[in-house]
């Protein structure tokens, strides 16, 4: 029997995503209309592909306007070597590409599990559950986000970079150019002075920006990186209407802005202030645990967890990213749980497994839950609620840094 678990665990796996998560995001996508999130991406392929500047806004809803497909259009603010990955939206309807965008996402995802369980330690019976708990996995897929697009080429290029480190620096340099978070990850090749793949990192990011030329041209790559880069530290991503303190936002920018608002739409200059210390502070202490580093799955998946939390806006789709990361936690709490009830250590293996599953539950319960929870609880205690996947954040960046940073368990693998 236990010849056939790990293809019963894929199999289980793939159904239950399919009933439960894939077949709900897809009636969405197939009946909402409108493109959803994807539509910025297609709108800017749209005007880049006909000349013009993607970073303008008025021009992607003139045309969304034109088509009779959307009343206006959210702003484009990734790099413009992003645009290549929706070159390919030119004669194609944005429905048409939206629905076709939902099945690259099903390919992502199921490539991103895969390196999960090859390279970063997560065990089959957790990728099976991820498939069909991991609520950020639907809401990426229905929104048209691009999150694991980018997640898939920084896991593989950290999985190999360590024996590759060209290899995986460009693979690295290419996620950081389809979304400007993976950058932080050089850290982690920095701190172990893997400088051939930062290099090479760098190296594919140069590159990627100078050949993007030919789709956006000089002004347009120009004015991201001096006009629309810039912002996103306090907040303004290129005119996005969407406030800061939205209820789904879990960033750690967003509690100082809770503590420290401004009038305006953006950071105050406390809570910017208040945030990048915060952030520097757990950079230094990951760079501190990285010292002695016995699990580099676990310590990336920590650096991971900060690539989320750090940006002002981290919303539920946002935390699609972390489902490597909760699988590679709960390989390592398996290791150890298993070390500690060789020595009949049972409640310490209990308290283990109580405290992952709270973090896996409050990270992957679905945004209408909590809010249905949150006008349910007393006054006093909503807070608590709304940022309950926040607190889980913290927790599960803690459990990884604290597994990776630590000599393994007596008796563990």
């Amino acid at each position: 029997m236990r010849r056939f678990l790990p293809l019963l665990f894929v199999v289980l796996g793939l159904f239950g995503h399919v009933f439960m998560q894939a077949r709900p995001a897809w009636k969405k996508v197939s009946t909402g209309g409108g493109g959803r999130d994807f539509a910025s991406y297609y709108y800017a392929a749209e005007v880049a592909l006909d000349g013009g500047d993607p970073y303008d806004t008025e021009a992607m809803t003139a045309k969304a306007v034109a088509e009779r497909t959307r009343k206006s259009v959210h702003p484009f603010f990734y790099p413009p070597p992003f645009l290549f990955a929706v070159a390919w939206v030119g004669p194609v309807s944005l429905q048409t590409a939206y629905e076709t965008w939902f099945f690259v996402n099903e390919l992502l995802l199921i490539g991103s599990l895969a390196l999960g369980v090859w390279a970063y330690g997560v065990p089959l019976w957790a990728a099976a559950l991820l498939l069909w708990t991991w609520s950020p996995i639907p809401d990426n897929a229905w929104m048209g986000q691009a999150n694991l697009l980018a997640l898939v080429p920084a896991l593989a290029g950290l999985a190999i970079a360590e024996k590759r480190p060209v290899a995986g620096g460009v693979l690295v340099g290419v996620a950081a150019m389809l979304k400007m978070s993976p950058a932080l990850f050089l850290g982690w090749w920095l701190i172990r002075r893997n400088w051939r793949a930062v290099a090479a990192a760098c190296g594919a990011a140069v590159a990627l920006s100078g050949a993007a030329l030919s789709m956006v041209g000089w002004r347009a790559t120009l004015r991201f990186y001096t006009e629309v880069l810039p912002g996103f530290s306090k907040g303004d991503y290129h005119g996005l209407k969407v406030p800061i303190s939205l209820e789904a936002n879990h960033s750690i920018p967003d509690l100082y802005n809770r503590l420290f608002p401004d009038p305006g739409p953006f950071l105050s200059a406390t809570a910017q202030h208040a945030s990048t210390a915060t952030i520097l502070l757990l950079l230094a202490l990951c760079a501190w645990r990285a010292r002695t580093a016995t699990r580099p799955a676990a310590m990336l998946g920590a650096l991971t967890v900060l690539m989320v939390a750090t940006p002002v806006y981290t919303y539920e789709h946002h935390l699609v990213f972390l489902v490597i990361a909760m699988g590679t936690a709960a390989g390592a709490v398996g290791e150890v749980g298993a070390a500690r009830w060789a020595r009949g250590e049972r409640a310490s293996v209990v308290g283990l497994w109580i405290l992952l599953v709270g973090a896996w539950f409050f990270l992957a319960w679905p945004l209408t839950w909590l809010r249905e929870v949150q006008a349910a609880l007393p006054e006093v205690l909503r807070p608590l609620c709304r940022e309950s996947k926040t607190v889980a954040e913290a927790a599960l960046f803690g459990w990884l840094l604290g597994l990776g940073g630590r000599q393994r368990e007596p008796g563990g693998g």
